[in-house]
């Protein structure tokens, strides 16, 4: 089976976000299983270059003008990784925008990826059986492929991932025109959302599959309290509509190999060496008290207003805890929580950047990983707290209600720490529920072996993927 796959950032190339995890190690994956796997992405300013070759000159219609591009190539794990050139539009030093400020141009950015990659493939003669679409970046792909390559890719069919619904790429109708698309499609049936263009609602609309990144989230994106204004259209096309949940990496998330780590380990007894090595790093007091590591954007989405709330909470009670903290996102809640490591330096490290060597650390040191998000379409942190032995606090919403079982003194294996409702003060006794399970150290041992034992790889998720294609493209 011939499957491309398009997606805005894929790693270790670019990444913002989880959606650049999907990209890097789904391909992978489904390679394993025999398929034929072909990754489209824009060439960023930031992507390094000193493994790819230029394998076509590529030219692509767009806003009214044909622009001649190069088109670079690399292999990686069995997979072919494409990615299209554009100084105009790609050439930037960051992928969508500066900090909360989104490039005032990126539907044109994004469209013409979405063109490039269709005329890229009838360039190189691709003919997919399966292309498979990430998010608002690509999901002018299937509008186009129905509207202007269908005599081309007459058997291709589309799947288009919702990795987070709350971003749809909607802008001004004017770009109707820049992006040549037919004003026949600018109906309630169509891309029009509130007298503007909506690029998810197209890829929803026009493509034969819809799936999210859990059970769970694929219910609550139909209802009003998630559903972005989309809920309506989603139970309509519900028929069409499932969620798989992501995997990990495990080559990457592994913590007998791991490089960024200072002590590689089996056992979650062992991890204490970790712990002490990264306190000394970031100069925190060195001792046994429980650590609670968060690798976050730092954002109300995620939860991080509730959790800093829950911070103070905790610090002026004087309770014994270090909380390390990894990201940067809204500034309100950047400056709550750097108020709260200047006056809690021996008990908060906070890391306001990105860094993927320190988010190793943290996941391999920390004793509870802390994801109290307000709502969460899968969540990959859980996953690779696990690898490491170290238990979530999660709020039971979306892929974290899927993948995390409380902890009682009635549960068979739970997993990790679940509260419900969205309060700091909710969160608050979570944690504390924690520390208690901190201090019975056989208990807590006996849990974080048995997640270090549970497969959230890849292996098992990429054949619900192959199923989902089988069964759109006709496959028997």
């Amino acid at each position: 089976m011939n499957v491309v796959i398009a997606s805005s950032e894929v790693f270790p190339f670019s990444k913002t976000g989880g959606l650049a995890d999907v990209a890097g190690a789904l391909p992978k994956a489904l390679a394993q299983n025999g398929l034929n796997i072909s990754v489209f992405s824009p060439l960023y300013k930031t992507v390094d270059r000193s493994s790819l070759t230029i394998v076509s000159n590529v030219e692509v219609d767009f806003n009214h003008t044909k622009t001649s591009i190069n088109l670079y190539e690399t292999q990686q794990n069995n997979c072919t990784f494409y990615f299209i050139e554009n100084q105009n539009y790609y050439n930037r030093d960051y992928l969508y925008g500066i900090g909360a400020q989104d490039y005032e141009d990126n539907a044109l950015r994004f469209g013409f990826f979405s063109k490039a990659v269709l005329d890229s493939l009838k360039t190189l003669n691709i003919i997919p059986d399966i292309l498979h679409t990430n998010d608002w970046q690509s999901a002018l792909i299937n509008v186009y492929l129905k509207v202007f390559y269908k005599n081309i890719f007459t058997k291709t069919k589309t799947v288009f991932t919702i990795h987070n619904l709350g971003y749809q790429g909607i802008f001004d109708k004017n770009y109707m025109n820049n992006l040549e698309l037919p004003w026949e499609l600018f109906t309630i049936d169509g891309l029009e959302y509130y007298d503007k263009i909506n690029f998810l609602k197209g890829g929803i609309v026009f493509a034969d599959a819809v799936t999210t990144v859990s059970k769970t989230y694929a219910l609550e994106i139909q209802t009003p309290e998630f559903g972005f204004g989309l809920d309506g259209l989603l139970k309509k096309f519900s028929y069409k509509l499932s969620g798989i949940v992501n995997g990990i990496d495990v080559d990457v998330w592994d913590p007998k190999s791991d490089k960024f780590i200072d002590y590689n380990f089996n056992n979650p007894k062992d991890k204490i060496k970790n712990k002490n090595a990264l306190q000394k790093l970031l100069g925190l007091p060195i001792k046994e008290v429980p650590v609670f590591g968060v690798v976050s954007r730092l954002a109300a989405q995620k939860g991080m207003d509730i959790f800093s709330s829950s911070v103070k909470e905790l610090l002026e009670s004087n309770t014994n805890v270090q909380f390390i903290i990894l990201g940067s996102g809204e500034k309100d809640i950047e400056d709550q929580l750097s108020q709260l490591a200047s006056q809690y330096k021996d008990k908060i490290s906070l890391n306001l950047k990105f860094d993927e060597p320190l988010a190793h650390k943290i996941y391999a040191s920390s004793d509870f990983f802390v994801m109290p998000s307000k709502y969460e379409p899968c969540g990959l942190g859980q996953m690779i707290a696990y690898r490491y032995g170290t238990l979530p606090i999660v709020r039971a919403t979306g892929g974290l209600k899927d993948t995390v079982k409380n902890y009682s003194n009635r549960s068979k294996n739970p997993t990790g720490f679940v509260f419900e409702k969205y309060d700091s003060k909710e969160l608050t006794k979570t944690i504390k529920k924690a520390i208690e399970l901190f201090n019975k150290k056989d208990e807590l041992l006996k849990i974080a072996q048995y997640v270090m034992s549970l497969d959230y790889s890849w292996k098992n998720q990429a054949k619900e993927y192959i199923k989902l294609y089988k069964k759109i493209y006709g496959y028997r």
